[in-house]
């Protein structure tokens, strides 16, 4: 793959040997006008009481709900998940309100400015109101800027490697490296002011001194990935650089036979420069203590032999990687990160809803912040800082229902957050059918017709999306075939699933016309230590396929640390328990013993990848999610990105036991065959 030119390119050598690295009072009428404004007071307060003795009339058969009944229907959830399921009587058809369901945030956006902006005066509001109203809200680095000057050369020098092999895990057997597995991960996107080109930084923190050992830069071109790995001391010098070029982004290191450029630096001097392409190496270092560190000083090009033009490319590129290594470390860690909420607006018929209005609300202090509309393909898109915070959505249009996204949850590890597909369905007095169908999401049913059903599982719906706690709208206990059959007003709704032995599980609908039946897969508690991971999908495509790969490829060899549907068990027990090839899934894997290390869980479109459709939009549009269960619940859901070509989904890793989001996606597989084999 060619090496892109301008500043974001590195210098092309050949040197002459033919080899080449690459207030006030008040009025008198006070009292009075008190008076009058306590009776109103008392007349209002009267109305409300009545009108919610009425309601609550309604639901009780007339008479008052005691103490005891709220308490009651307050452990309701905790009786229905401790008793025996198979004592509960199967309910088919759900209970709910016999009023419609509430408007949400009071008719939510719709009673806002009419035009995007900001909805408060606060420090939070406004910062987000800056970031969404500038033309780029991206901080910008000029990579390559001369801001610095390389040290004194020393031909004595040579690189202190202890960094480098204490940072990377080079023998899964040892305790003593593979440290950077437990360190601190934040994310940031700047863009590359030289280029234009969006560019990620992860930024590695040891969490016992604080200090940055390590950040990734990852360039987005047109068809492939620069990647630069530089690695820094504790006192912020550099220390390693490592470049290379790949179409898709593996947590790795320079290990000799991979392709890239390497920079090796003391004091400030580059001592060595190594060129690896096709496997092959070259070496140019700078004296005789650099030379004995490559093993056989007769392959290495000392830079006292170079001529005139190979010592001028040397010393440029030496400054050249100087400037990109302090320049990277200064900006990556003094500009605030953004990160971006994004989603999809669309009709009860599948259309996309432009203009509809989506309110950006804090979920704390229910502080409206922002406000923005959906554009021609329904997308709206927020720009927040990458810092921990909560918020909520409220999206609108006139004459349908509001929808409110709850649980968006930000932090300096997560780029961009994409949120379920908001469906916007016309107000109306109907009431829709959904039809529920519950499933196990491990064991396959004794029937052999697929997964076990959950008989007499209790299900719980409440309106939103992502509505995971606070008030149910309806409930209702699965029959002997797991299936509910419910009506609801017009919406979206969360539906929740529990069962005595099973994590709760939750999944995310529409009520409106035609929609499709509701299929949820429950995971079986673990102990701990252990980690299941359950895909799911619509019918289209047919296949998509999980792939985990652990850490350890040194260990067992290239082949059994990549769980997949072509090996499913490993020698530790990792494994994919249920392939499905027909749509829907489940398909789930479950690590029986996490480790120390790293694993990296991606989804492939096994039928665009086999089909030679790289950039397919079937994935993208199948409604995927990845739920990630450990001992303590459900513990993170990831949702594909909607309306983006591609057929590799890289979701999240686990370093050390920490799951980080990663939410890549790539439509560029080239000679990659990991999918079907290996990476």
């Amino acid at each position: 793959m060619g090496t892109p030119n301008g500043q974001g390119s590195m210098p092309s050598y050949i040197p002459p040997n033919g080899q080449g690295p690459s207030g006030g009072k008040k009025g008198g009428g006070g009292l009075i006008i008190g008076i009058l404004i306590a009776a109103i007071v008392i007349v209002l307060a009267a109305g409300a009481g009545f009108f919610l003795w009425v309601r609550n009339s309604e639901m009780t058969g007339g008479r008052q709900v005691t103490a005891e009944e709220t308490k009651e229907s307050e452990e309701l959830k905790e009786t229905l998940e401790m008793e025996d399921p198979e004592s509960i009587e199967a309910e088919t058809q759900a209970t709910l309100p016999e009023e419609p369901l509430a408007e949400a945030e009071s008719q939510g956006a719709s009673q806002e400015a009419a035009a995007s902006g900001s909805l408060s005066n606060s420090q939070l509001a406004q910062t987000i109101t800056k970031y969404n109203q500038e033309a780029d809200s991206t901080a910008s680095i000029q990579i390559y800027a001369e801001n610095f000057t390389p040290g004194t050369r020393n031909t004595s020098y040579a690189w202190d490697k202890n960094l480098f092999y204490t940072l990377e895990d080079i023998n899964p057997n040892s305790g003593t490296d593979g440290l950077i597995n437990g360190y601190n991960i934040a994310r940031k996107m700047i863009r590359n002011a030289s280029t234009g080109n969006m560019m990620e930084y992860e930024i590695y923190t040891n969490p016992a001194t604080g200090k940055v050992n390590k950040i990734v830069s990852i360039e987005y071109f047109q068809n492939y990935l620069e990647i630069t790995d530089y690695y820094y001391d504790d006192y912020g010098k550099v220390s390693f650089i490592f470049v290379r070029n790949d179409i898709n982004y593996i947590p790795s290191y320079a290990i000799p036979t991979k392709d890239g450029q390497r920079f090796y630096f003391n004091s400030d001097s580059m001592v060595k420069w190594r060129v690896v392409a096709g496997g092959v190496q070259t070496n140019y270092v700078i004296g005789p203590e650099s030379a004995k560190q490559n093993g056989n000083a007769s392959s290495c090009i000392q830079y006292s032999s170079l001529a005139a033009e190979g010592k001028a490319s040397y010393d440029q590129t030496e400054k050249r990687m100087i400037n990109a290594a302090y320049n990277t470390y200064q900006t990556a860690l003094s500009v605030e990160g953004v990160s971006e909420i994004t989603g999809y607006v669309y009709n009860d018929q599948g259309m996309p809803v432009a203009g509809a209005q989506v309110m950006l609300v804090s979920d704390g202090t229910n502080e409206k912040l922002y406000l923005t509309e959906s554009d021609e393909a329904g997308k709206y898109q927020i720009m927040v800082p990458s810092k921990d915070g909560r918020y909520r959505l409220v999206v609108s249009n006139e004459d349908c229902v509001d929808a409110t996204v709850y649980g968006i949850e930000i932090s300096d590890q997560i780029l961009s957050d994409y949120q379920d597909s908001v469906y916007l369905v016309p107000r109306s007095d109907r009431r829709y059918p959904v039809n529920v169908h519950m499933y196990d999401a491990l064991n396959y049913a004794q029937d052999g017709n697929g997964m076990e059903r959950l008989s007499n599982a209790a299900l719980y719906i409440r309106d939103g999306v992502n509505h995971r706690d606070g008030g149910v709208v309806a409930q209702a206990t699965a029959n002997a075939d797991g299936v509910v059959n419910v009506e609801l007003p017009p919406g979206m709704y969360t539906a929740e699933v529990m069962k005595q032995g099973y994590d709760s599980t939750y999944y995310n609908f529409a009520a409106m016309e035609n929609m499709d039946a509701v299929q949820i897969n429950a995971s079986p508690r673990l102990a701990e230590g252990e980690v299941r991971i359950v895909l799911t999908w619509g019918d289209t495509p047919q296949d998509l396929d999980s792939h985990l790969f652990t850490p350890y490829d040194n260990v067992f060899g290239d082949n059994t640390y990549h769980i997949w549907y072509g090996n499913k068990q490993d020698a530790v027990g990792n494994n994919l328990d249920v392939d499905d090839t027909t749509g829907y899934g489940p398909e789930t894997m479950t690590i029986p013993v996490l480790k120390n290390g790293l694993y990296k869980y991606y989804v492939a479109d096994f039928t665009n990848c086999s089909g030679s459709h790289p950039t397919s939009y079937e994935m993208s549009a199948s409604g995927a999610m990845v739920n990630v269960y450990t001992s303590n619940g459900l513990t993170a859901t990831f949702t594909v990105p909607a309306n983006v070509p591609g057929v590799i989904w890289e979701v999240f890793e686990i370093r050390n036991g920490s799951i980080v989001p990663i939410q890549r996606y790539y439509s560029n597989i080239e000679d990659k065959s990991w999918w079907h084999n290996d990476k």
